[in-house]
């Protein structure tokens, strides 16, 4: 039984997922050497870490996949050396150009590459708090925040009242549901039906 669902929800885990459970983010993350809990266990590090290590964890998968993707695995270390976030020749700009990703990946994987950049530098930001950074965003700045963070929330049922209500008590998870959501589509092109059910019990699972 998985922990947190309603038996609803578990059957259509189920139903998504299939009894041998190969279509699974975890799967993804085997693939590049990580264990298939680390997005999950993300949940009870630091925001700091948070932000750090899901960038690592994209940095890895998107490379991986787009030398899958071209079928040539002497570009490996090229590609590994691309730049993340660059529009025109970054390992996003590449990934979106194969498919491989739509408009709100790249939203959300921009995002945490320009939020990770703005912690890397400076040690003093291993206190980051995203409940304090949200806190200190203007208006535009919270529409952009919601734009490359919010959509896997908004996007469920009741999911404006719910992303509200996480912005004020716990933002880490509105990224750590972003990023799952990020994995469904790298790994499965997942219709947006089934990814929004498999978010909900992650939010479930994660805790409210």
């Amino acid at each position: 039984m998985l922990f947190g669902t309603s038996r609803l929800q578990q059957t259509y885990w189920l139903c998504v997922m299939n009894a041998e459970s190969t279509n699974s983010a975890e799967k993804l993350l085997v693939s590049v050497g990580l264990p298939p809990d680390f997005v999950l266990a993300l949940a009870q590090e630091s925001d700091w870490s948070l932000i750090i290590k899901l960038h690592a964890v994209f940095e890895a998968v998107i490379a991986s996949l787009i030398v899958k993707q071209l079928k040539t695995p002497d570009v490996e270390e090229v590609v590994s050396h691309l730049d993340f976030n660059n529009v025109k020749s970054g390992k996003v700009a590449f990934a979106r150009a194969l498919g491989l990703i739509d408009s709100r990946e790249v939203a959300f994987l921009s995002g945490l590459s320009e939020l990770r950049n703005a912690l890397v530098h400076d040690i003093k930001n291993v206190q980051f708090n995203l409940r304090e950074h949200v806190r200190s965003l203007d208006d535009p700045q919270l529409k952009r925040f919601k734009s490359e963070f919010g959509a896997s929330v908004c996007a469920l049922e009741n999911g404006e009242r719910m992303y509200t209500d996480l912005l004020e008590r716990k933002p880490a998870q509105i990224v750590l549901l972003a990023a799952y959501s990020c994995l469904l589509m790298l790994q499965f092109n997942v219709s947006a039906k089934a990814r929004n059910a498999l978010v909900e019990i992650l939010m479930q699972r994660t805790g409210k």
